[in-house]
């Protein structure tokens, strides 16, 4: 396992986790509109995890799986998407009017599908660290629930920020959890990271 790659999984894991959670933490205290500054930290969070997506398939290694590789793929795809939009929402929450952005012929699906492929990531990374073994499947079992509630945030009405808060913090211990034990996996042998697990 390359010492950069380790690394970079590492903080990038623990920081887009604690982002996340700060950032969803100011939107609630925000009240109806989101906060600038929490809108800005959960573009960093996201930005941060194209990054974190790297790693933690990089030291899962052969026991990704194609359901690994699948979760790295559409989950990065549909991450550097929300961050575009989360970039639009933060111009937003500064006052700047951007209704029309997200409505074109061109735009509107990759706002309608971008974050759909974000979600089924989250979910396929979960999974596959829970089959892989490699992670604490607990770290596994936090991004699949956390990533539920989070999705589910959109249909609850007035709680919804409150259901995304409460998405956040799962799905912040699951990424915190990963990052630290990225080091413990670091100082394995590659032959004791175990087969490719089939699927």
């Amino acid at each position: 396992m390359n010492q950069s790659i380790a690394r970079m999984g590492r903080i990038t894991s623990i920081l887009s986790g604690i982002l996340l959670v700060l950032a969803h933490s100011l939107n609630l205290a925000a009240g109806k509109h989101d906060s600038i500054s929490g809108t800005f930290l959960v573009f960093m969070a996201h930005f941060l995890l194209v990054f974190a997506f790297f790693g933690l398939y990089s030291i899962q290694g052969e026991r990704n799986g194609w359901l690994g590789l699948f979760a790295m793929i559409i989950g990065n795809v549909g991450n550097i998407i929300v961050t575009a939009i989360v970039f639009v929402e933060m111009a937003q929450a500064s006052g700047e009017t951007v209704d029309q952005v997200f409505t074109s012929t061109f735009t509107e699906p990759i706002y309608t599908f971008g974050p759909l492929l974000f979600v089924l990531g989250m979910i396929f990374l979960g999974i596959s660290m829970i089959r892989g073994k490699v992670f604490h499947r607990i770290s596994g079992y936090l991004l699949l629930i956390g990533t539920i509630v989070f999705a589910a945030a959109s249909v609850s009405g007035d709680a919804q920020k409150m259901i995304e808060l409460i998405g956040a913090l799962v799905t912040g211990a699951g990424f915190i959890l990963s990052g630290l034990k990225f080091n413990q996996l670091n100082r394995l042998p590659e032959s004791e990271m175990g087969k490719n697990v089939p699927l």
